[in-house]
Protein backbone atom coordinates (compact mmCIF):
# COMPACT_ATOMS: atom_id res chain seq x y z
CA UNK A 1 0.00 0.00 0.00
CA UNK A 2 1.17 3.91 -0.44
CA UNK A 3 2.96 4.81 2.30
CA UNK A 4 2.48 8.50 3.11
CA UNK A 5 0.93 9.74 5.86
CA UNK A 6 -2.57 10.18 5.62
CA UNK A 7 -4.78 13.59 5.89
CA UNK A 8 -8.30 14.17 6.80
CA UNK A 9 -9.85 15.38 3.75
CA UNK A 10 -12.15 18.44 2.89
CA UNK A 11 -15.21 19.35 1.47
CA UNK A 12 -16.62 17.89 -1.23
CA UNK A 13 -18.82 14.93 -2.17
CA UNK A 14 -18.48 12.11 -4.52
CA UNK A 15 -21.06 11.89 -7.42
CA UNK A 16 -22.61 8.16 -7.09
CA UNK A 17 -21.86 5.22 -9.49
CA UNK A 18 -24.82 5.50 -11.78
CA UNK A 19 -27.34 3.02 -11.72
CA UNK A 20 -26.91 -0.61 -10.12
CA UNK A 21 -26.18 -3.17 -13.17
CA UNK A 22 -28.84 -5.17 -12.21
CA UNK A 23 -31.23 -5.86 -9.76
CA UNK A 24 -31.81 -9.12 -8.51
CA UNK A 25 -35.84 -11.02 -8.57
CA UNK A 26 -37.00 -14.21 -6.54
CA UNK A 27 -34.38 -16.61 -5.15
CA UNK A 28 -35.24 -19.28 -7.41
CA UNK A 29 -33.00 -20.81 -10.36
CA UNK A 30 -35.36 -19.86 -12.53
CA UNK A 31 -35.69 -16.51 -11.83
CA UNK A 32 -33.92 -13.78 -13.69
CA UNK A 33 -32.63 -10.94 -13.72
CA UNK A 34 -34.40 -7.56 -16.06
CA UNK A 35 -31.88 -5.56 -17.96
CA UNK A 36 -32.70 -2.53 -19.78
CA UNK A 37 -31.48 -4.02 -23.54
CA UNK A 38 -29.64 -7.40 -24.40
CA UNK A 39 -27.95 -8.20 -27.79
CA UNK A 40 -30.18 -11.37 -28.99
CA UNK A 41 -29.55 -13.25 -32.23
CA UNK A 42 -28.65 -10.37 -33.95
CA UNK A 43 -30.80 -7.19 -32.31
CA UNK A 44 -30.97 -5.57 -29.36
CA UNK A 45 -34.25 -6.60 -27.29
CA UNK A 46 -35.67 -6.13 -23.84
CA UNK A 47 -34.95 -9.45 -22.32
CA UNK A 48 -33.62 -10.79 -19.23
CA UNK A 49 -30.51 -11.87 -17.75
CA UNK A 50 -30.02 -15.69 -17.39
CA UNK A 51 -29.52 -16.78 -13.83
CA UNK A 52 -26.51 -19.22 -15.04
CA UNK A 53 -24.91 -16.51 -17.03
CA UNK A 54 -20.78 -16.87 -16.32
CA UNK A 55 -20.91 -12.97 -15.67
CA UNK A 56 -23.20 -13.47 -12.49
CA UNK A 57 -21.41 -16.50 -11.48
CA UNK A 58 -17.60 -15.85 -12.45
CA UNK A 59 -17.27 -12.87 -13.79
CA UNK A 60 -16.36 -13.94 -16.92
CA UNK A 61 -16.49 -10.60 -18.80
CA UNK A 62 -15.67 -7.46 -19.57
CA UNK A 63 -17.48 -4.20 -19.63
CA UNK A 64 -16.80 -0.37 -20.73
CA UNK A 65 -18.41 2.60 -19.38
CA UNK A 66 -18.88 5.02 -22.31
CA UNK A 67 -20.09 8.71 -22.63
CA UNK A 68 -21.87 9.85 -25.69
CA UNK A 69 -22.17 12.95 -27.46
CA UNK A 70 -25.66 14.68 -28.36
CA UNK A 71 -25.51 12.67 -31.37
CA UNK A 72 -25.75 9.51 -29.43
CA UNK A 73 -21.98 9.14 -30.90
CA UNK A 74 -19.02 7.82 -28.92
CA UNK A 75 -16.01 10.19 -29.73
CA UNK A 76 -13.77 7.46 -27.40
CA UNK A 77 -15.06 4.68 -29.18
CA UNK A 78 -12.12 3.36 -31.15
CA UNK A 79 -10.00 3.52 -27.25
CA UNK A 80 -13.00 1.36 -26.04
CA UNK A 81 -12.67 -0.73 -28.77
CA UNK A 82 -8.87 -1.45 -28.50
CA UNK A 83 -9.38 -2.38 -24.47
CA UNK A 84 -11.72 -4.81 -25.58
CA UNK A 85 -9.95 -6.85 -28.01
CA UNK A 86 -7.31 -6.42 -25.50
CA UNK A 87 -10.07 -8.10 -23.00
CA UNK A 88 -11.47 -10.66 -25.16
CA UNK A 89 -8.15 -11.41 -26.61
CA UNK A 90 -6.78 -12.16 -22.74
CA UNK A 91 -9.83 -13.90 -22.04
CA UNK A 92 -9.77 -16.08 -25.15
CA UNK A 93 -13.06 -15.25 -26.08
CA UNK A 94 -13.88 -16.78 -29.48
CA UNK A 95 -12.40 -15.15 -32.73
CA UNK A 96 -15.32 -12.64 -33.97
CA UNK A 97 -16.66 -11.27 -30.99
CA UNK A 98 -15.18 -8.10 -31.63
CA UNK A 99 -17.25 -8.19 -34.88
CA UNK A 100 -20.12 -9.22 -33.07
CA UNK A 101 -19.67 -6.28 -30.34
CA UNK A 102 -19.36 -4.00 -33.38
CA UNK A 103 -22.21 -4.87 -35.05
CA UNK A 104 -24.34 -4.42 -32.07
CA UNK A 105 -22.49 -0.92 -31.37
CA UNK A 106 -23.47 -0.10 -34.92
CA UNK A 107 -27.21 -1.34 -34.16
CA UNK A 108 -27.88 0.53 -31.00
CA UNK A 109 -30.88 2.63 -31.19
CA UNK A 110 -30.33 6.35 -30.81
CA UNK A 111 -33.04 6.30 -27.92
CA UNK A 112 -30.95 3.70 -26.35
CA UNK A 113 -28.09 6.13 -27.15
CA UNK A 114 -29.63 9.61 -25.70
CA UNK A 115 -29.26 9.70 -22.55
CA UNK A 116 -26.13 10.26 -22.93
CA UNK A 117 -23.89 7.78 -21.30
CA UNK A 118 -23.92 3.99 -21.01
CA UNK A 119 -22.80 0.64 -19.41
CA UNK A 120 -21.66 -2.10 -22.04
CA UNK A 121 -21.00 -5.59 -20.65
CA UNK A 122 -20.12 -8.45 -22.66
CA UNK A 123 -20.34 -11.63 -21.07
CA UNK A 124 -19.33 -15.12 -22.17
CA UNK A 125 -23.25 -16.28 -21.79
CA UNK A 126 -24.14 -19.07 -20.06
CA UNK A 127 -22.60 -22.23 -19.48
CA UNK A 128 -22.51 -25.47 -17.37
CA UNK A 129 -21.31 -25.29 -13.80
CA UNK A 130 -18.06 -24.95 -12.83
CA UNK A 131 -14.86 -23.29 -14.55
CA UNK A 132 -14.31 -24.63 -17.47
CA UNK A 133 -15.32 -22.53 -20.62
CA UNK A 134 -18.13 -23.98 -22.10
CA UNK A 135 -17.28 -25.63 -25.22
CA UNK A 136 -19.48 -23.21 -27.86
CA UNK A 137 -19.85 -19.82 -25.65
CA UNK A 138 -22.42 -17.71 -26.89
CA UNK A 139 -21.50 -13.99 -26.76
CA UNK A 140 -24.27 -12.09 -24.72
CA UNK A 141 -24.31 -8.30 -24.64
CA UNK A 142 -26.22 -6.13 -22.25
CA UNK A 143 -26.35 -2.10 -22.35
CA UNK A 144 -27.50 0.10 -19.70
CA UNK A 145 -27.84 3.68 -20.54
CA UNK A 146 -27.51 6.43 -17.98
CA UNK A 147 -27.34 9.98 -18.15
CA UNK A 148 -23.98 10.90 -17.39
CA UNK A 149 -23.12 13.62 -14.36
CA UNK A 150 -21.13 17.09 -15.46
CA UNK A 151 -17.44 17.38 -16.19
CA UNK A 152 -15.86 17.05 -12.72
CA UNK A 153 -13.94 20.39 -13.15
CA UNK A 154 -17.53 21.77 -13.28
CA UNK A 155 -18.56 19.95 -10.24
CA UNK A 156 -15.69 20.95 -8.42
CA UNK A 157 -14.55 23.56 -9.58
CA UNK A 158 -11.08 24.16 -6.49
CA UNK A 159 -10.58 20.42 -7.70
CA UNK A 160 -10.40 17.11 -6.36
CA UNK A 161 -9.44 16.40 -3.20
CA UNK A 162 -8.34 12.36 -2.39
CA UNK A 163 -5.93 10.29 -0.08
CA UNK A 164 -3.96 7.27 -0.12
CA UNK A 165 -5.56 4.27 -0.27
CA UNK A 166 -5.07 1.34 2.11
CA UNK A 167 -6.25 -1.18 -0.24
CA UNK A 168 -3.02 -2.43 -2.72
CA UNK A 169 -3.91 -3.69 -5.95
CA UNK A 170 -2.90 -7.44 -6.88
CA UNK A 171 -0.04 -7.83 -9.47
CA UNK A 172 -1.90 -9.79 -12.02
CA UNK A 173 -0.42 -8.79 -16.15
CA UNK A 174 -3.10 -11.55 -17.32
CA UNK A 175 -5.58 -9.01 -16.40
CA UNK A 176 -3.62 -5.87 -16.31
CA UNK A 177 -5.34 -3.10 -18.51
CA UNK A 178 -8.80 -4.07 -19.49
CA UNK A 179 -12.22 -3.31 -17.88
CA UNK A 180 -12.56 -7.34 -16.72
CA UNK A 181 -15.50 -7.83 -14.23
CA UNK A 182 -13.99 -8.76 -11.28
CA UNK A 183 -13.96 -5.43 -9.72
CA UNK A 184 -13.83 -6.64 -5.70
CA UNK A 185 -10.72 -4.62 -5.57
CA UNK A 186 -12.24 -1.45 -5.98
CA UNK A 187 -15.02 -2.12 -4.27
CA UNK A 188 -13.30 -2.10 -0.87
CA UNK A 189 -11.07 0.76 -1.99
CA UNK A 190 -14.47 2.91 -2.62
CA UNK A 191 -15.96 1.31 0.73
CA UNK A 192 -12.80 2.49 2.59
CA UNK A 193 -12.50 6.37 0.70
CA UNK A 194 -13.45 9.19 3.60
CA UNK A 195 -16.84 10.78 3.24
CA UNK A 196 -15.43 14.01 1.72
CA UNK A 197 -13.05 12.67 -0.67
CA UNK A 198 -13.60 12.23 -4.43
CA UNK A 199 -10.63 10.10 -4.97
CA UNK A 200 -8.01 7.51 -4.13
CA UNK A 201 -4.36 7.16 -4.98
CA UNK A 202 -4.49 3.07 -4.99
CA UNK A 203 -0.84 1.28 -5.03
CA UNK A 204 -0.06 -2.17 -5.80
CA UNK A 205 1.55 -5.09 -3.36
CA UNK A 206 5.09 -3.97 -4.73
CA UNK A 207 4.20 -0.01 -3.40
CA UNK A 208 4.19 1.28 -6.49
CA UNK A 209 1.57 3.91 -7.83
CA UNK A 210 -0.68 2.36 -10.11
CA UNK A 211 -4.39 4.81 -10.57
CA UNK A 212 -7.24 5.89 -8.84
CA UNK A 213 -10.51 3.71 -7.66
CA UNK A 214 -11.98 5.12 -10.35
CA UNK A 215 -9.73 7.35 -12.60
CA UNK A 216 -5.97 7.32 -14.42
CA UNK A 217 -3.35 9.67 -12.80
CA UNK A 218 -1.13 11.37 -14.47
CA UNK A 219 1.64 13.60 -12.05
CA UNK A 220 3.31 16.40 -12.86
CA UNK A 221 7.35 15.83 -12.05
CA UNK A 222 10.20 18.15 -12.57
CA UNK A 223 8.14 19.47 -15.59
CA UNK A 224 7.51 16.04 -17.28
CA UNK A 225 3.54 14.54 -17.00
CA UNK A 226 3.62 11.24 -16.65
CA UNK A 227 1.33 8.33 -15.83
CA UNK A 228 2.39 5.00 -14.43
CA UNK A 229 2.74 1.85 -16.32
CA UNK A 230 -0.39 -0.66 -15.74
CA UNK A 231 1.55 -3.87 -17.22
CA UNK A 232 0.99 -5.18 -13.35
CA UNK A 233 -2.11 -3.96 -12.59
CA UNK A 234 -4.96 -1.39 -13.09
CA UNK A 235 -7.51 -0.38 -16.14
CA UNK A 236 -5.83 1.29 -19.14
CA UNK A 237 -8.54 4.02 -19.45
CA UNK A 238 -9.72 5.63 -22.89
CA UNK A 239 -8.85 8.97 -21.56
CA UNK A 240 -5.53 7.88 -20.38
CA UNK A 241 -5.30 6.22 -24.12
CA UNK A 242 -6.30 9.48 -25.66
CA UNK A 243 -3.60 11.45 -23.94
CA UNK A 244 -0.90 8.77 -25.01
CA UNK A 245 -2.03 8.72 -28.37
CA UNK A 246 -1.96 12.82 -28.49
CA UNK A 247 1.58 12.84 -27.23
CA UNK A 248 0.37 14.79 -24.06
CA UNK A 249 1.73 12.49 -21.21
CA UNK A 250 4.92 10.10 -21.30
CA UNK A 251 4.36 6.54 -18.77
CA UNK A 252 7.02 6.23 -16.16
CA UNK A 253 6.71 4.22 -12.91
CA UNK A 254 6.12 6.50 -9.81
CA UNK A 255 6.38 5.95 -6.29
CA UNK A 256 4.63 7.67 -3.68
CA UNK A 257 7.58 9.66 -2.67
CA UNK A 258 7.25 11.30 -6.24
CA UNK A 259 3.76 12.06 -5.02
CA UNK A 260 5.39 14.66 -2.64
CA UNK A 261 7.24 16.74 -4.77
CA UNK A 262 5.24 16.40 -8.04
CA UNK A 263 4.96 19.80 -9.06
CA UNK A 264 0.72 18.31 -9.95
CA UNK A 265 -1.76 15.87 -9.85
CA UNK A 266 -5.28 14.96 -11.98
CA UNK A 267 -7.37 11.93 -12.26
CA UNK A 268 -8.95 11.50 -15.65
CA UNK A 269 -11.73 9.26 -16.91
CA UNK A 270 -14.49 9.01 -19.68
CA UNK A 271 -17.29 10.66 -16.82
CA UNK A 272 -14.93 12.89 -15.06
CA UNK A 273 -12.98 14.11 -18.32
CA UNK A 274 -10.05 15.52 -16.45
CA UNK A 275 -9.80 16.94 -13.21
CA UNK A 276 -7.05 18.29 -10.82
CA UNK A 277 -5.91 17.29 -7.42
CA UNK A 278 -6.15 20.42 -5.05
CA UNK A 279 -5.44 18.30 -1.95
CA UNK A 280 -3.71 14.69 -1.29
CA UNK A 281 -3.10 13.45 1.87
CA UNK A 282 -1.45 16.49 3.27
CA UNK A 283 -0.43 18.36 0.23
CA UNK A 284 -2.03 20.72 -1.45
CA UNK A 285 -1.22 21.95 -4.40
CA UNK A 286 -0.95 25.69 -5.75
CA UNK A 287 1.26 25.28 -9.15
CA UNK A 288 -0.82 27.58 -11.53
CA UNK A 289 0.69 26.42 -14.21
CA UNK A 290 0.32 23.04 -13.65
CA UNK A 291 -3.29 24.31 -13.77
CA UNK A 292 -3.39 26.02 -16.93
CA UNK A 293 -2.59 23.32 -18.41
CA UNK A 294 -5.08 20.19 -17.34
CA UNK A 295 -7.58 23.09 -17.88
CA UNK A 296 -6.10 22.82 -21.29
CA UNK A 297 -6.08 19.40 -21.54
CA UNK A 298 -9.71 19.52 -20.40
CA UNK A 299 -10.64 21.75 -22.73
CA UNK A 300 -9.32 19.94 -25.56
CA UNK A 301 -10.79 16.35 -24.48
CA UNK A 302 -14.58 18.32 -24.33
CA UNK A 303 -13.91 19.28 -27.63
CA UNK A 304 -13.89 16.14 -28.98
CA UNK A 305 -17.67 15.83 -27.66
CA UNK A 306 -19.50 18.92 -29.50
Amino acid sequence: MCRIRRAKCQSGRPFPTPLALVAPTAACCSASIMTDLIWVEGSWQAASWACDDRALHYGDGLFETIRLNAQGEAPLWAFHRQRLQQGLTALHFPAGSLDTIEQAWQALPLAARQPGAGKLLVSRGSGPRGYAMPSAPELRLLWQSFTPPSWAYQRFPQGFVADLGQVALSRQPLLAGFKHLNRLEQVLARQSMPDHCQELVLCDTSGQVVEGCMSNLVVCWQGHWLTPPLTQAGVNGVVRRWLLQEQLVSVADITPEMLLTAESVFFCNTLNGIIAVHRLADRVFHHKDGQHHIDYLQQRLEALFC
